[in-house]
């Protein structure tokens, strides 16, 4: 805990644990954040108006290791006067990292605060003239977005009663229904904004694989290196199988993900574009039964197929049993919610239920990759985490191969990583095309659209 700044003190430097990222080397990270006061002062003014007069303010520890991959995040404690009344409140702060020449922090950094502050009021509106209630995601203490801005300020959830998901255990059904159904308010919002504004928003395009030379070159190291790591799993578990399927795919992998994030009309939102359990808040009851969801991080937003985020949030948050079983139940509360939306704004979906799930089923290989390189961030404790660190492919290579240490050494030692495991391959083995093993090499090398129809299990398992 900080101590208590005056108003006036312009700084709080502290060193505090910041969110790390997945795997990798037990040390632990502690890095000073600073936040400014100009900045504490501006969002306050933003959330409680321009009468609230700063009288201190605090900076506080806010996450532990493993809660986050991509962001150092803290939090701020304020003590303000409004006419003749004290009052408190609370404010989550995203600052931009300070690594020197890291195009991938700047770019996540960048896309987040757009977001908030561009993307956000505007989906608001539409679901607002459409007698919808507003996305559930943190409230923005900002107005505007400039590329020199170092720190994003947020709603404090925790004074709502959020909190975040135990991530070493799988969601439960009632939680990833509440989750597909604000996927779908997101998604339906964005169709009746880009109908609008059709090639507004160029950011979103923003990718890892696209963003610069660097965040490409770590994006190739980062998705083939994981893949490699899948396939040293497997050959430690004894699936052979796996272990072949995975190692066929990581050299190609980079280029199956970066077209199937390219979006083809009728399938074309803006989506969350990381919607695993990390990025989720949920509010419970007192027998632990889900009453809201909050959608929280967004620096990976992107246009894609709304089938993307589900397939991500799916098969990297719940087992292969419970999703095989409630599959369709989940998909028809999307898409009933999705269409609810478009209907009560006077529009129609441009494609119908059937044809989603038939989309859901074409992305699975990105389901399948991120559930992947989810399962040693999913099962790892404190001691186990590392910094999420894509400086350069350099770093990205450091991290993959900590990752990897890490990710074999829980597997003797932490019992939740046997089964995670089998459920993985169970859902290899479920929903990865029985096809060639080959790449498209000429759709992929074009930017055209790739399905899981590029790969396959070794013929054995593909029938199974």
């Amino acid at each position: 805990m900080a101590d208590e700044q005056p108003a006036g003190g312009k700084t709080s430097l502290h060193s505090l644990s910041v969110k790390a990222g997945q795997g990798g080397g037990a040390r632990s990270h502690v890095a000073p954040m600073r936040v400014r006061e100009e900045g504490v002062e501006r969002a306050l003014r933003q959330d409680q108006g321009s009468s609230a007069r700063l009288l201190s303010w605090s900076q506080h520890s806010f996450t532990n290791k493993g809660d986050n991959y991509v962001a150092e995040v803290t939090s701020v404690r304020v003590k303000y006067q409004v006419k003749a009344q004290i009052r408190d409140a609370s404010y989550v702060v995203k600052m931009r990292r300070g690594r020197p020449d890291s195009h991938f922090d700047d770019m996540v950094f960048l896309k987040e605060g757009k977001f908030y502050t561009v993307l956000l009021p505007l989906l608001n509106a539409e679901l607002t003239r459409a007698g919808q209630e507003p996305l559930r995601v943190p409230r923005c203490c900002h107005t505007d977005w400039e590329e020199h801005e170092s720190q994003l300020f947020l709603e404090d959830l925790r004074l709502r009663h959020f909190k975040m998901y135990d991530r070493r255990k799988p969601l439960t059904v009632a939680h990833a229904s509440l989750t597909v159904r604000e996927l779908a308010r997101l998604h339906a919002a964005s169709v009746l904004l880009l109908a609008k504004s059709p090639k507004a928003f160029p950011f979103l395009s923003w990718e890892m694989c696209n963003y610069s030379q660097q965040t490409q070159k770590a994006f190739e190291a980062l998705i083939s290196g994981s893949l490699d790591t899948a396939s040293e799993l497997a050959r430690a578990a004894g699936r052979m199988d796996m272990q072949e399927w995975f190692s066929s795919l990581a050299p190609r992998g980079a280029d199956l993900l970066s077209a199937l994030i390219h979006p083809a009309p009728p399938f074309d939102v803006i989506g969350h574009g990381d919607c695993w359990v990390n990025n989720l808040l949920f509010r419970e009851d007192s027998r632990g039964q889900p009453m809201e969801v909050m959608l929280v991080d967004f620096q990976l937003c992107r246009r894609s197929s709304p089938a993307l985020d589900l397939n991500y949030l799916l098969f990297s948050s719940l087992t292969a049993n419970e999703r095989s079983r409630c599959l369709t139940r989940l998909l028809d509360d999307y898409y009933s919610t999705f269409r609810a939306v478009l209907i009560a704004a006077g529009r129609v979906p441009s494609f119908t239920q059937e044809q989603f799930t038939q989309e859901f089923h074409n992305k699975s290989m990105f389901g399948l990759i991120f559930g992947a390189l989810a399962v040693p961030a999913l099962m790892c404790d404190a001691r186990d985490a590392q910094e999420f660190s894509v400086a350069s492919d350099d770093h990205t290579v450091d991290y993959v191969m900590k990752k990897r240490e890490s990710a074999l050494r829980m597997l003797s030692s932490n019992p939740l990583m046997q089964p995670r495991l089998l459920s993985l391959y169970e859902d290899v083995t479920r929903h990865a095309p029985a096809s060639s093993r080959a790449p498209r090499d000429l759709e992929c090398s074009q930017g055209k659209p790739a399905t899981a129809a590029t790969y396959s299990l070794p013929e054995s398992h593909a029938s199974a």
